[in-house]
């Protein structure tokens, strides 16, 4: 037969509250702050490729090589279809550079509007996606050749697909999260309360 289990001791189950306590509110801070976090981590990977060359131009080789090598992964970096700084190729496209830093910069400016700013549609966010579909479709099966002002619009366009159509929803699941993370945190905290109260009145 089966040994039943012990049962916790108060001792235990108080710990284990505060424990999902800190825990809670640990989600709870991120659930605040995804915004501030996503544009930090969004502004690091759109200027890492504008630093590449300068680390090059300055003689940090293999600093910019890891980073070349990094946005590899991200971008074909065709010197045809890339800007040059300090006489040296970027780590990535300018159609990616217009994607990146408009991810960056339109999640700031997010950051003033997002009280009121709804969320696009679907059919909005393919709407203004179409362009780069179109520009880089027809460039890529020999139809014709983009131009960088094209790549920058069109890369442009599509950022703002993004953050539009993905933020405004982030900020409401989020919201959510804040909502029922605050009212159990509420709980636990009367929870441990009471069980303090009472292990007070028994000693």
């Amino acid at each position: 037969m089966d040994q039943p289990h012990p049962a916790p001791t108060p001792t235990a189950v108080v710990w284990a509250e505060r424990f999902e306590v800190v825990v809670n509110r640990s989600v709870a801070f991120w659930a605040r702050h995804w915004l501030a976090g996503l544009n930090l981590l969004a502004g690091m990977f759109a200027f890492l490729p504008l630093l590449a060359p300068w680390l090059l131009a300055h003689g940090y080789t293999t600093l910019a090589n890891v980073i070349y090598f990094a946005y590899r992964f991200v971008c074909h970096q065709k010197p045809e279809r890339s800007f040059f700084l300090f006489g040296h190729q970027m780590a990535y496209c300018q159609r990616d550079l217009a994607i990146y830093m408009g991810v960056f910069a339109l999640g700031m400016v997010y950051a003033v509007v997002r009280r009121w700013l709804r969320p696009l549609s679907w059919r909005g966010a393919l709407l203004l996606s179409l362009p780069m579909a179109i520009d880089g479709l027809t460039q890529l099966i020999g139809l014709r050749e983009s131009t960088w002002q094209l790549r920058i619009v069109t890369g442009v366009s599509f950022a703002l697909a993004t953050v539009w159509f993905v933020y405004p929803r982030l900020e409401s699941g989020f919201a959510e999260v804040r909502a029922v993370l605050a009212a159990r945190s509420l709980q636990l905290e009367r929870g441990a309360e009471g069980t303090g109260c009472g292990q007070g009145t028994g000693e």
